[in-house]
């Protein structure tokens, strides 16, 4: 290794235990409890837009599948049906078919949960956290007038109105593409738009992409919060009827073969209402640091042969 690439790897890995333990006293500093939970779980979080990596152990001489978890999330809502309190956990997950300049199937998340809250209460935490990095203000602004603002489409829930809306803005797109595929394709553009000249919380999502939030109104009380064009928090009001986020597990695992969470639902009903959210701490890290590629980090899961 080159001397100055040494020096510049030496520093960016004391920046990062500052970094860390900036987040951490902060979080302890509003009397959150720092907790762990396994990394091995033997259910998987079912979210649609990731994919769990699955793990086979021989246990006493039979082997059954477990799932390195893509968020402490299902573990962190059990402990708190349990042990009802503010809590917080840094951990690694592990994510399949993620790879690039932003994304690892290996990274560092941030999460915590926050008793008697709802999603706005998570952003004003999240704004004083970003003060700390830097970051004096924030805006927070709509998904719907995001996308008049900065794509010039009028967003609908129906599909052929969505549809008819990007004909006449002059859209290219293939017929079969259903709404949600219309949808994410059309965030991607966006999402290069956002957070720009301040961090920016997108808010009121459709409903149809509430995940496990609470849906009120028509609208998905979750938000996401970009910095420089990249998305860096996924927060939002929790759902606590288990009818409610079972029947949408239902649809999200309808054809990738994966079990359900009962554990997980029957610990929904324990928890005071809540809300909750998670931040990839390393994106966090690139936007404060004016760091482009993750491959930058030294302690970052890489593949050896990549270019």
């Amino acid at each position: 290794m080159q001397p100055l690439m040494f020096e510049k790897e030496k520093k960016l890995l004391t920046a990062w235990a500052d970094f860390i333990n900036a987040v951490r006293d902060f979080f302890k500093s509003k009397g959150y409890l720092e907790v762990t939970t396994p990394i091995l779980q033997e259910y998987p979080n079912v979210d649609p837009n990731v994919e769990p990596l699955k793990v086979k152990l021989n246990l006493k001489g039979k082997e059954k599948n477990f799932w390195l978890h893509t968020s402490p999330e299902h573990a962190m809502k059990k402990m708190l049906a349990k042990f009802p309190m503010n809590m917080f956990q840094i951990t690694k997950v592990f994510r399949d078919r993620d790879y690039g300049r932003l994304h690892r199937p290996e990274f560092t998340m941030l999460e915590w949960y926050r008793l008697e809250a709802n999603y706005e209460h998570i952003i004003e935490e999240i704004g004083e956290l970003l003060r700390i990095f830097g970051f004096e203000n924030y805006e927070v602004l709509e998904l719907e007038r995001a996308f008049e603002k900065h794509l010039g489409v009028v967003l609908s829930e129906d599909e052929e109105v969505l549809k008819n809306n990007l004909i006449s803005y002059g859209y290219e797109f293939d017929d079969k593409e259903d709404w949600e595929s219309l949808f994410y394709r059309l965030y991607i553009d966006l999402e290069k738009h956002l957070g720009i000249d301040k961090p920016t919380f997108l808010v009121k999502f459709p409903s149809k992409l509430g995940i496990y939030s609470v849906v009120k109104d028509g609208y998905a009380e979750r938000f996401e919060l970009y910095i420089k064009g990249i998305e860096i928090a996924n927060g939002w009001t929790e759902e606590r009827d288990p009818e409610k986020v079972r029947k949408r597990m239902e649809l999200w695992v309808k054809d990738r073969k994966l079990p359900l969470d009962e554990e997980l639902l029957d610990a929904l009903v324990k928890i005071p209402e809540f809300a909750g959210c998670s931040i990839g701490l390393e994106r966090l890290f690139m936007v404060v640091y004016n760091i482009e590629d993750l491959n930058e980090l030294p302690w970052i899961f890489k593949v050896e042969d990549e270019e």
